[in-house]
């Protein structure tokens, strides 16, 4: 059976190797690298982990057995499954809806192909003309002018795509690209096709994380007022400018191995950087700093240093993005340039040592917002002093750590000379007051769309189980070893633990309205929201609770699999098994007859 591929990327681009190992062995990190017991060999059992997990790449090899594979080929084997198999329980892992392949999408597959052999072959022509093309002068003395090297210009592909207004168009047709093709390829007007987004301009390929190229930006060498500055492509079937970092590609490997990374507000910006010595800086293309782009560097990086521009728009990106790393359990720092507007100017006007020096210190993203929210209200006044903590309440409730937390609060408290208990409740009152418009919602939406009442002595122990870990979400990553999502046969509780997997796997839906905006299901996730009303679930022990259904369902899967062994000894019996086979399967019901009766005891006395 053939899957669509947006169902193969979508998985792949929800789950790491690393998620997908880690639910059926321990994943040891050693530095940036991550190693496993190798199961194909060693069972597991051995003293030094074999087994190699590339993260970039989305597979695995062992050094002693020379196993290897992609994610799905470890489930295949694992768990002893096909590979639509294999699709379909990593997309229920992913919350990816399953899409088998149609002629059409065939048709866009290959499409997407043909997209990314285009983008190359033009990354590769604009850059050649770039370094030899006599039409390219402007284009080389403009990059001399702007102190970047022959060694950068290579590092990063740049090119030069020619004046004349009809050349992208004839070149392509010549290459064999169809006028239909060529309409959605991101390099012409959409609008007055044939005419080019690209001509007199300097060239920026962007690469995925893959390596693959997917668009281009450019630089207007004509300098008139009259023209854009910069034009990027358009999001295409191979490109999303909010998935994707300019550089992140090219900082790649300096990123794994420091765990550290630069966010510019510009391409000349990274480029710079690298140029410095600081070859770990990316930058947002065409697009504000996201979420998407927030995860891509979470896959990689423990700290994150912002370098926005320095005017008032600068700053506010500067806001945002630290709320948005701090969802992710990022730990962020702010560089700030001494003089000039942004690192490609300072590289122009101060060479590239002066550069890296001056970057050398950074300040934490707390003391930033701290500083800048004295700036801008009166905190010698009540209403500043409520302003101010308003002002810090989306980076407060963005911390993942309780304890982290708490520890801010403090220092906010000592700053306004106001108790941490008052600030701690101003807190709760924001989130509270948009729960409750949340939570209003789904009342009046029961009422209009009848939803079923939860009823929580009538739900299964899956859906018990996984509205207690709803309610206590912290918990969820300790347990994720003792059960899988196999394990679970209520629909409803499957889409909670798919929830719950994107907040341990991304870090987002710390809090319970951002929770309920990850569940697509309506009358689901307005049985969530119901049991965050319920005493049922705000228990002080919730491991006991948890522990119990546990056991039941533990139960539950011993009593399916000795139906399983009867049924199988009766097929013996009637197609003559040969008698090793059938002491196997006796011995293993007399097992789970003793273990399904040592279980039912101990949740009888429960």
């Amino acid at each position: 059976m053939a899957f669509s591929d947006r169902t193969i990327e979508d998985i792949k681009s929800r789950l790491s190797i690393v998620d997908v190992v880690s639910s059926y062995t321990q994943v040891i990190q050693r530095n940036s690298a991550f190693w496993i017991r190798c199961p194909f060999h060693g069972n597991g059992s051995e003293r030094t982990p074999s087994c190699k997990l590339n993260v970039e790449r989305g597979s695995y090899y062992c050094f002693a057995c020379h196993e290897h594979g992609s994610m799905f080929d470890f489930v295949m084997k694992m768990d002893k499954v096909t590979f639509p198999e294999s699709v379909r329980l990593l997309a229920q892992k992913a919350g990816v809806a399953v899409e088998d392949e149609t002629p059409a999408d065939a048709k866009r597959k290959e499409e997407k192909n043909s997209l990314f052999e285009l983008n190359e072959q033009m990354a590769r022509t604009f850059h050649e003309m770039l370094l030899s093309s006599p039409e390219a002068e402007d284009a080389r003395l403009y990059l001399a002018k702007r102190k970047i090297t022959d060694e950068t210009v290579r590092k990063f592909n740049l090119g030069y795509a020619p004046k004349d207004s009809r050349w992208l168009h004839s070149h392509m047709l010549k290459l064999g690209y169809s006028d239909d093709f060529l309409r959605q390829s991101g390099f012409f007007s959409r609008n007055n096709y044939p005419y080019p987004l690209f001509c007199n301009r300097l060239m920026f390929p962007v690469r995925s994380w893959q390596g693959r190229v997917v668009a281009f930006g450019a630089r207007d060498l004509s300098f008139r007022d009259d023209t854009p500055k910069y034009i990027n492509t358009p999001d295409t079937s191979v490109y999303s400018k909010k998935h994707n970092l300019y550089g992140f590609y090219e900082s790649l490997e300096n990123v794994k191995k420091g765990h550290e990374v630069i966010v510019c507000e510009g391409n000349f910006d990274a480029i710079s950087l690298h140029q410095a010595g600081l070859a770990y800086a990316v930058a947002p293309f065409g697009t504000a700093f996201t979420s998407e782009q927030a995860g891509l560097i979470a896959r990689y990086a423990t700290t994150v240093k912002l370098l926005f521009d320095t005017d008032q728009a600068g700053q506010e990106a500067t806001v945002k993005a630290i709320t948005m790393l701090q969802e992710k359990g990022l730990e962020t720092r702010i560089l700030a340039l001494d003089r000039y507007k942004d690192a490609s100017e300072y590289l122009e006007k101060e060479g590239q040592d002066a550069l890296r020096t001056c970057l050398e210190v950074s300040s934490d993203a707390f003391g930033y917002l701290v500083k800048r929210g004295l700036d801008l209200y009166n905190t010698r006044t009540p209403k500043g002093k409520s302003e101010f903590v308003q002002s810090m309440a989306p980076f407060l409730n963005a911390t993942r750590s309780n304890v982290e937390r708490d520890a801010y609060v403090r220092q906010i408290s000592q700053v306004l000379g106001v108790g941490e208990v008052e600030i701690g409740r101003d807190l709760d009152d924001a989130l509270s007051s948009r729960q409750t418009v949340r939570r209003q919602g789904v009342d009046q939406d029961s009422s209009t769309t009848h939803f079923r009442r939860l009823k929580v002595g009538d739900i299964s122990p899956d859906l018990y189980m996984m509205l207690m870990f709803a309610n206590h979400r912290g918990l969820f990553a300790t347990y994720t070893r003792a059960f899988r999502f196999g394990d679970l046969k209520d629909r409803e509780a499957q889409m909670i633990y798919l929830a719950l997997e994107s907040v341990r796997r991304d870090g987002v839906g710390r809090t319970d309205e951002l929770f309920l905006s990850l569940i697509a299901d309506d009358q689901v996730r307005h049985d969530v929201a119901t049991s965050f009303l319920l005493p049922e679930f705000k228990v002080d022990n919730p491991e006991e609770v948890i522990d119990e259904i546990l056991d039941r369902i533990t139960l539950r899967k011993m009593e399916e699999r000795r139906r399983l062994v009867l049924l199988q000894i009766r097929q013996g019996e009637a197609e003559g098994f040969s008698e090793a086979e059938q002491k196997e399967l006796l011995n293993e019901k007399i097992d789970l007859d003793g273990q399904i009766r040592e279980l039912s005891e101990r949740l009888q006395n429960v």
